[in-house]
């Protein structure tokens, strides 16, 4: 079984290289995930406590972002986890983010988020950086602060 390691990267909008850099960096290892959440202020995290959270037609008012490489049995993809309820993909485009060409729309559902997939072998970094940090802003149903926590997962040497 691989063991993982995990890294926590602070970014604001002049830091997206870092965002960048680790993307890359999994790309290259072909395992490994990384999470992309907004910074909010505290009174805003609070979610539905755990029980009721099952009978909730929505995610997360925070909105995560996930990126896995992919390798030569799967597809890369990203996804966004969020509360923003139905038609996601459609609230994006009126502000403007939409994923890459080539990239293959999986699943836009209110609960379980969106989903696109892509070619793990022509990943540009700078575009799954791009729709992590856009969407998950985009579509988070709390003010956001200017800045993301990056929690970045990969196999231990």
């Amino acid at each position: 079984m691989t063991k993982y390691e995990t890294e926590m990267l602070f970014i604001d909008s002049e830091s997206q290289q870092d965002l960048e850099s680790a993307i890359q960096r999994i790309v290259g290892l072909g395992d490994g995930w990384i999470n992309v959440e907004p910074i909010v202020e505290e009174d805003h995290q609070n979610e539905v406590p755990g029980f009721f959270a099952w009978f909730s037609a929505r995610g997360p008012k925070v909105p995560v972002g996930t990126f896995v490489p992919g390798n030569n049995q799967s597809s890369a993809s990203v996804g966004v986890a969020h509360g923003s309820g139905r038609g996601a993909s459609d609230q994006l485009k009126e502000f403007g983010i939409k994923p890459p060409g080539g990239w293959v729309s999986r699943q836009d559902h209110a609960k379980h988020g969106l989903v696109w997939e892509m070619n793990p072998h022509q990943i540009v970094a700078s575009e799954v950086a791009s729709l992590l940090l856009q969407s998950t802003v985009g579509l988070s149903t709390v003010p956001t602060t200017g800045g993301w926590v990056v929690t970045v997962h990969h196999p231990v040497d």
